[in-house]
């Protein structure tokens, strides 16, 4: 008899506790058939993901603050600055995880649901499909077991990407075949920490504390090691980094993959102040200084992603007629941040509703600390096991620096010459008389390229590529053309690439 004919393949089966048993249907002894069960990897490292700012869903009390839904939504386009104030408050806003998830129920009892790790609390729109994605990626050794049973071997996603080199990168970043059967031998449930971005960095970092022991409390039996891996987007390494550094968290943490992460600080959070935000997102969050300066002036989390010590002096030009400055000259905090009388200031005191005068006292202090405080304390500080991808590109135009011009509309300047010549004179505020200019430099559309820090012991991988900003984790590339997959980002394969190359360090179950 062909020993093929005499043995048969079990598929693993998975309880409602994460253990494996097998069916096997009864055989005569006497035909000595050989049941082959198929066991699967079952030690566990789970994978943190952080998302950004605005990534995470918020409520208070009575409604929805900021969720992907009609409800929460439509609130926003018509919305006063008092309103925006009221809703948008660190104070009363928290949380909230009862968001859409894309296939919700596709990982069967192999984990806990994707409701239960958190899915919920993530912006649908930014992260609903990007999750799927990267959590298939990081957990399709179904495809291994299910070749006992085809003729066509098929290979996962990271056995297709070993050897493979994405743009110029060094070709020790590569993946090997050994890495990869390594990477095999471990499951990797994807959690989401949701986190008010309104708040203080160090205060979601404190809770991350928390929700880090809580995820490992969920596996203690299963645990390959008792550690996560984390793997950011934005504000959310900062939020990792100062948990890992600054807290003493790096004991419970294996490595660190970083997307598009603001690490010294961009110019386009002054622009935000300034100006409001810029396209769709402005339209919802606020497209101007008195929708959106009120906000941010109360909120933390947003002004911690100023441009710090670190990145460097004179990102922010003045050009006017007689005037030619180039700031901060020392120090962006008392230079910007701090002043209260320059036209070009960070917050304009006027614009923050109710009691201005406690009001701006209260931003100060926020200044001083925590802004300042986070900010400087975090600077040059990394998880040693860390890997990051940026954004690098010309088609993203972003904010290197930026300059006020003065460009004052012929019409206006036609009424200045009338009012002037009939002896009233027309005065106007500088903040009418110019306009703020982006650079336009290479690198996310939000975060540019001299924001990122590239060079340190601790960075053990980099990849410069083609991402903007809030997509950075899409699954379909930018360019086809120029992605080594067609239907993959060259981000998300470096991200899990990432992951196995961190789970290096982890001895064989």
């Amino acid at each position: 008899m062909d020993d093929n004919e005499n043995r048969s393949y079990h598929r693993p089966i998975w309880d409602d506790n994460g253990r494996v048993y097998f069916k096997i249907p009864f055989h005569p002894k006497e035909k000595n058939h050989v049941a082959v069960c198929l066991k699967p990897p079952d030690k566990v490292i789970p994978v943190i993901f952080i998302p950004g700012v605005m990534g995470s869903n918020l409520k208070n009390q009575s409604s929805e603050v900021w969720q992907f839904s009609a409800s929460s939504l439509r609130k926003w386009p018509l919305a006063s600055p008092e309103k925006r104030k009221f809703l948008l408050d660190p104070k009363t806003t928290t949380v909230d995880d009862s968001g859409a998830i894309f296939n919700d129920d596709v990982d069967g009892k192999k984990f806990p649901s994707r409701r239960e790790r958190g899915w919920g609390s993530a912006f649908y729109k930014s992260y609903g499909e990007a999750l799927d994605r990267l959590q298939y990626l990081l957990s399709d050794d179904d495809i291994l077991t299910e070749n006992h049973f085809r003729e066509a071997q098929l290979q996962t996603a990271r056995q297709r990407f070993t050897g493979v080199r994405i743009g110029d990168e060094p070709a020790e970043q590569m993946l090997t075949k050994e890495e990869a059967a390594h990477g095999h031998r471990f499951l990797f449930p994807l959690h989401v920490f949701g986190y008010n971005w309104l708040q203080s960095c160090a205060d979601s970092a404190a809770l991350l504390g928390t929700f880090i022991r809580s995820v490992l409390g969920q596996y203690y039996y299963r645990l390959a090691v008792n550690k996560v891996i984390l793997v950011t987007h934005s504000m959310g390494g900062l939020v990792a980094r100062h948990y890992s550094e600054n807290m003493n968290g790096r004991e419970n943490i294996l490595g660190m993959v970083h997307g598009v992460m603001p690490d010294l600080g961009s110019p386009a959070a002054y622009r935000r102040m300034k100006t409001g935000e810029r396209g769709i997102t402005g339209m919802i969050i606020g497209d101007s200084a008195e929708k959106l300066m009120p906000v941010l002036a109360q909120s933390p989390g947003p002004l911690q992603l100023l441009p710090g010590s670190a990145y460097g002096t004179g990102w922010l030009k003045i050009e006017s007629s007689g005037t030619r400055l180039s700031l901060p000259v020392e120090d962006p905090y008392q230079d910007i941040y701090l002043n209260k009388t320059a036209w070009w200031r960070l917050c304009e005191q006027g614009l923050l509703l109710g009691n201005t005068d406690s009001e701006w006292t209260a931003f100060a202090h926020r200044i001083e600390n925590p802004v300042k405080i986070f900010i400087e304390e975090l600077n040059g500080k990394y998880h040693p096991q860390t890997w990051l991808f940026y954004g690098a590109s010309a088609d993203n135009p972003s904010d290197a620096f930026l300059t006020w011009k003065e460009r004052i509309p012929p019409y206006v300047k036609e009424a200045q010459r009338v009012r002037k010549d009939s002896g009233e004179p027309l005065a106007l505020s500088p903040l009418r008389t110019h306009e703020l200019i982006s650079a336009e430099t290479p690198g996310d559309g939000t975060v540019p390229v001299t924001a990122i820090r590239t060079s340190s012991s601790s960075i053990r991988g980099v990849l410069a590529t083609d991402v903007d900003h809030e997509g950075a984790y899409a699954a379909d590339p930018v360019d086809r053309s120029r992605s080594v997959y067609s239907d993959l980002s060259d981000a998300l394969v470096f991200t899990v690439r990432s992951v196995v190359k961190i789970v290096q360090q982890v001895p064989p179950p």
